[in-house]
């Protein structure tokens, strides 16, 4: 594979399906380059492992009122279900269903919590969340597990000035269909080449050369839309290397990881109502991670506990069996051994492995908020880079991964001096 375009575009994840919809628009030439065998990215709604619907990666429309992907959900007729919050929720402690006394002492210390963060942001400082925190409190293990499972990180890596920035208009609508779904049908009809991971961008001379395994593309500018992992670990080599200031900003905002365990029942065993949402924390062992759970999404036989951070990073290593042998244990312990006669199949991520991503979403480091808004720049006037950690307020999310790829194709369009 050998041409030459206005832009190129490196990978097709939600960011680099923006851009290339944007790059037609504005009738561009451009290269969309995927190194998987699928569009998608870190949007992948997976129906074979367990024979059901559900999402390896992103699944809720956040801020959904304000979201524009819900408007394109509506365009493509991907339904989603509007509730008002996934933090109401069943808790078990272990030895016992929370009562509903302790039920609103839970939430009124994760309303605390997450105050206390903002009021530090607020000041402008960009110090860990943790110092927001008592890790005495009853309820810590919850509240942190809720930060790495939005953040990825734990609390004492996550910038509370940097979450202070995130925009949540507390509208969270999961896609019936699935996320991946929606971004696979945004990119249905777009040209791309798949299979075609990039390992280098000259940009030594005018223009931009990118090397694949296919051969070499040649354009006026390159969009970059792959994770802050895979640019610091070197996977695409750059010549001349990228600024020094840009490679201290993606060592700022690294990708945590974020994973998921799925696990199918052949009946309900759970006597929720669809699309319920359930929290573990065993207060009989201090040692146990906390956990929470989807049960039975838009009524499918199905529980997926999430996990992000330091825990969720251990377990990946442990493997696929010993993470689907612990979510099965919080499950047995809340809702009783018995129920694991019913399982049928299970699967998990690995998002920390996965090499074309080294993660699920970031999080910028404590003192490094600021990294955010260098990674918006662009280099030379030929590189841009795209995704969702670029995106100053709705980093982490598949909307901020869309914008920041709309934004990057405009901007290039601007340098090379391209009129729309």
């Amino acid at each position: 594979m050998s041409g030459q375009v206005d832009i190129a575009i490196i990978g097709a994840g939600a960011a680099g399906i923006a851009a290339a919809r944007r790059a037609q628009d504005y009738g561009l030439s451009f290269a969309l380059l995927e190194a998987r065998d699928r569009i998608g990215g870190r949007c992948h709604t997976d129906t074979t492992s367990l024979g059901l619907t559900w999402d390896r990666g992103a699944h809720w429309l956040h801020s959904a009122a304000v979201n524009p992907l819900t408007r394109a959900a509506d365009a493509l007729g991907h339904p989603y279900l509007k509730h008002e919050s996934f933090i109401d929720r069943t808790l078990h402690l272990g030895s016992h269903l929370a009562a509903e006394a302790e039920k609103a002492d839970y939430q009124r210390a994760i309303d605390a919590a997450f105050d206390a963060v903002d009021a530090l942001g607020a000041k402008g400082l960009d110090v860990p969340v943790a110092q927001a925190h008592d890790r005495g409190s009853r309820w810590y293990r919850l509240i942190e597990h809720l930060h790495e499972a939005i953040s990825a990180f734990p609390p004492e890596r996550i910038s509370a000035l940097d979450l202070y920035r995130y925009y949540d208009s507390g509208e969270n609508w999961p896609l019936i269909r699935g996320y991946g779904a929606l971004v696979e049908a945004l990119g249905a009809h777009l040209p791309v080449s798949l299979e075609t991971p990039v390992t280098a961008v000259d940009w030594s001379g005018q223009g931009v050369m990118l090397e694949t395994q296919k051969g070499t593309v040649k354009a006026k500018a390159v969009i970059v839309t792959v994770s802050t992992n895979v640019l610091t670990r070197g996977l695409i080599r750059f010549a001349p290397v990228l600024p020094q200031g840009l490679q201290a900003a993606l060592e700022g905002v690294p990708t945590g990881v974020a994973n998921k365990v799925a696990i199918k029942f052949s009946r309900d065993v759970f006597g929720l109502p669809d699309t319920s949402y359930a929290s573990f924390m065993d207060e009989r062992d201090l040692k146990r991670h906390a956990l929470s759970f989807q049960v039975r999404p838009f009524g499918q036989e199905l529980a997926i506990a999430y996990l992000g951070g330091r825990f969720a990073e251990e377990m990946e290593r442990e493997g696929e069996a010993a993470m689907i042998d612990m979510a099965k244990s919080a499950l047995a312990d809340m809702f009783g051994s018995s129920i694991l006669g019913s399982v049928e199949k299970a699967a998990a991520t690995g998002w920390g492995m996965d090499p074309y991503a080294l993660g699920a979403y970031s999080s910028a480091l404590p003192a490094c908020a600021e990294d955010r808004l260098t990674l918006a720049e662009p280099v030379g006037d030929r590189i841009f880079l795209a995704g969702e950690a670029v995106h100053p307020s709705w980093f982490s999310t598949v909307q901020g991964a869309f914008l920041s790829g709309r934004d990057a194709t405009e901007r290039a369009c601007l340098a090379i001096g391209h009129r729309a």
